[in-house]
């Protein structure tokens, strides 16, 4: 059975596959889109939304400039891609633009959110990074109501998180008022919007429609086979766009190629690699397959996503005062308000046994701690769910978690010590602007340093996870996938996570996954039209 014929064929409904789209069909391309899942948005609709844009042009970005951009860059990303940098940061602000003039989303500077690695040359303290503008999704075409959902979800804005940060700050009623009326922020509003563009330009989209080969001839890129509840079926087009995000969601991929001491994925559970396995029959080069955006993640009880667990990200709660992490001894191994790539690479150091630093790892912390700030699935009062630990007191905490009781306590009283003298002599937290972003701005001193000294106390498990592998075929600054010998595969291109990201183990700032999903998917759609 043959389906009708496209121009291109994308696989994979994020925010990569999606950019891709809208440039193709708002070219006049005959563009399908599938997506393997019932529901739309990929891993991009599970996150927080935000992109980060060097050189953009906006007030709040004012002084930055290309070098200062690709020298930060070099000293992040793997620079054996150096054209990808210089690539992505002069096309960059072209794709914003683009999509707000072809889609309804609009993009909303964070001044104030720093970049990552702030003791780099290059380094700016806010302006590169965009959030989303709320979108109703009853503006949208009736697809955008299909874009999947993250467990505990609400339509909060970044600037709003700013202004509020804690639970007792957060104007619920507007927050659930927002969510009735179908107002979407983050990932689930910036794929609503981007697909509201490619339909409108004349995209078709299906779901439940899952690639299963990339067909080639003497020319290139023929057709595709893909598998649906009808059966397979075959899709002849001279341009395919892999944009099936990462491989991390199957268990023998994640454990056979990323660090030992990964726990979770975070990706949506379709991403199970399909682009890696079309690389292998096609003879195609891949690179970077042990590398991936890592982040520190719980896993709550009910937490699921189509069926699977699901874990969630651990980014805000790390930088305030009255906690710590410890490993499996009871010992800090690390400044806990890290940028969280950077928290997820020191989890996976081994020490002198082979073990994983963060094998066993909790966050410990008190009372003080549960009445301010907020934590997965805790609430302020009431009963204490199962995936948290409590105790009266820390040798008793320590004994619930399996760990020395005299480590724990010694470890606590030397934190409480620093918070004393408001200095980490240990890991320096709080003293760069990173770390100060997440800590407490209504309390004196280190805004990151508090005690842990208002029983009961609590501990919940820390896992190493990940958000997206990087592993994949690797492309041209256009997006086309190149063969092992270095040769173009006319026709074939791959964007996202779903292609060698040339990031290496670096993540420059927040929002960094989907901006260079999105240039590249933008770039490849623009190629696709002029070939």
């Amino acid at each position: 059975m043959r389906d009708k014929d496209f121009d291109v064929v994308i696989a994979g409904s994020g925010a990569a596959g999606l950019t891709a789209a809208l440039a193709a069909a708002t070219h006049g391309r005959r563009t399908l889109v599938i997506e393997s899942a019932s529901e739309l948005g990929g891993t991009t609709a599970l996150s927080g939304g935000r992109v980060w844009i060097p050189v953009n042009g906006r007030p709040e970005n004012a002084g930055d400039s290309a070098d200062a951009a690709n020298q930060y860059l070099d000293q992040i990303f793997d620079t054996r891609y150096q054209p990808m940098i210089r690539t992505f940061v002069r096309e960059a602000a072209a794709m914003a633009e683009f999509v707000e003039k072809q889609s309804p989303h609009r993009f909303v500077v964070c001044p104030n959110y720093p970049d990552y690695h702030q003791d780099r040359a290059g380094a700016t303290r806010g302006g590169r990074c965009f959030d989303v503008a709320p979108i109703d999704l009853g503006e949208l075409v009736p697809q955008a109501r299909s874009v999947r959902q993250p467990p505990g979800y609400t339509p909060i804005t970044h600037a709003e998180w700013e202004k509020w940060r804690y639970p007792a700050n957060i104007d619920t009623e507007a927050l659930t008022a927002r969510m009735a009326a179908g107002i979407r922020t983050g990932g689930v509003g910036l794929t609503a919007a981007l697909l509201d563009g490619a339909v409108r330009a004349g995209a078709t989209v299906r779901t439940n429609t899952e690639l299963t080969a990339v067909l080639t001839g003497d020319a290139g890129v023929t057709g595709v086979r893909v598998r649906t509840a009808e059966g397979e079926q075959t899709i002849r087009t001279t341009s395919v766009v892999l944009a099936t995000g990462a491989f991390d969601a199957s268990d023998e991929l994640r454990k056979r190629l990323l660090p030992a001491g990964l726990g979770v994925s975070a990706s949506a559970p379709g991403n199970t690699g399909i682009a890696l396995t079309v690389a292998e029959n096609l003879g195609l080069a891949v690179d970077n397959l042990t590398e991936g955006w890592w982040m520190p993640m719980a896993q709550l009880d009910d937490d699921t996503v189509d069926g699977t667990p699901y874990p969630r990200g651990l980014v805000r709660e790390r930088g305030v005062p009255r906690q710590i992490v410890v490993n499996r001894h009871g010992h800090r191994f690390l400044d806990e308000a890290l940028p969280y790539n950077e928290f997820g690479k020191a989890m996976h150091r081994t020490g002198p046994d082979g073990t994983p630093a963060g094998n066993g790892a909790h966050l410990i912390f008190d009372q003080g701690f549960r009445d301010r700030y907020p934590l997965p699935g805790l609430p302020a009062t009431g009963d204490v769910p199962s995936h948290v630990v409590t105790a009266p007191d820390l040798a008793t905490l320590a004994g619930r978690i399996g760990v020395e009781q005299h480590c724990l306590a010694e470890t606590v009283e030397r934190w409480n010590g620093f918070c004393a003298d408001g200095v980490d002599h240990d890991f320096g937290r709080g003293e760069n602007a990173y770390d100060r972003y997440y800590g407490d701005p209504w309390q004196k001193g280190n805004p990151c340093l508090g005690p842990i000294d208002r029983p009961p106390y609590y501990a919940m498990r820390v896992q190493s996870g990940v958000i997206g592998s990087k592993g994949g075929p690797v492309t041209d600054t256009a997006g086309r996938v190149l063969t092992r010998d270095g040769a173009v595969l006319p026709g074939l291109y791959a964007v996202g996570n779903a292609a060698a990201f040339w990031t290496g183990d670096g993540y420059p700032g927040p929002g960094a996954t989907l901006a260079v999903g999105m240039t590249f998917g933008y770039l490849a759609g623009l190629d696709i039209t002029e070939h």
